[in-house]
């Protein structure tokens, strides 16, 4: 386990710690004031166990909300390192000779989601539309509804080397500091999103 994450864990400590020491403290209040000193329990008393019952409960609903419910911000270079890699895809053929990079499947009965599938290094990668974008290189580089900050340089140095042919993948994993060591994820995989590059569309096959 990475070391930071010891953060996140000592603090799930504390917080146990804490529940345990309310729910003794009450009980012990309570009973002080019932057995020892033969009083009602009063509205001051009670207060009191709801302020300590609240403290727990955002301890508690603090650390579910860094370790579960926290979202990915990309862009956020304080706790996300992004990289990116560039593998060039093998032509493959139809029956009617014609060459293709990517096949698009729209059979999924999901509608708005299809699969795309690409060869390289002769073996078959599949990946669904959610995760994936087609890009033509005979249009200006653009991916919408993604967030991050593609590497346009390195891109066009790429799209000469493999002639506009190749997938880029850009994988976010969350950085060693005392947030993401907060929330149990330093080090983790965040996200990635791969962006499969075609010369024009006609290197496209679609499969219904």
């Amino acid at each position: 386990m990475n070391g930071w994450n010891f953060i996140g864990i000592l603090a799930w400590i504390i917080v146990i710690a804490l529940l345990f020491i309310v729910v003794f403290n009450i009980r012990n209040r309570h009973l002080k004031i019932l057995v020892e000193h033969k009083k009602k329990i009063t509205w001051k008393t009670i207060c009191l166990d709801i302020v300590e019952i609240l403290v727990v409960i955002a301890a508690v609903i603090g650390m579910l909300y860094m370790s579960l419910f926290s979202r990915v911000d990309l862009n956020n270079k304080q706790d996300i390192a992004v990289t990116y890699k560039y593998d060039p895809m093998i032509v493959q053929t139809r029956s009617d000779g014609q060459g293709y990079y990517v096949k698009i499947d729209k059979s999924n009965p999901n509608k708005g989601t299809n699969v795309y599938q690409y060869w390289i290094n002769n073996s078959t990668y599949t990946v669904s539309s959610r995760e994936a974008t087609i890009s033509d290189a005979t249009l200006p580089f653009n991916v919408s509804g993604v967030h991050l900050n593609w590497p346009m340089k390195k891109i066009k140095q790429m799209d000469s080397k493999y002639q506009h042919a190749y997938v880029i993948t850009a994988e976010a994993r969350y950085k060693n500091n005392f947030v993401n060591g907060l929330g149990l994820r330093a080090g983790r995989f965040a996200s990635e999103y791969r962006v499969i590059r075609v010369p024009e569309r006609s290197f496209i096959n679609v499969s219904r």
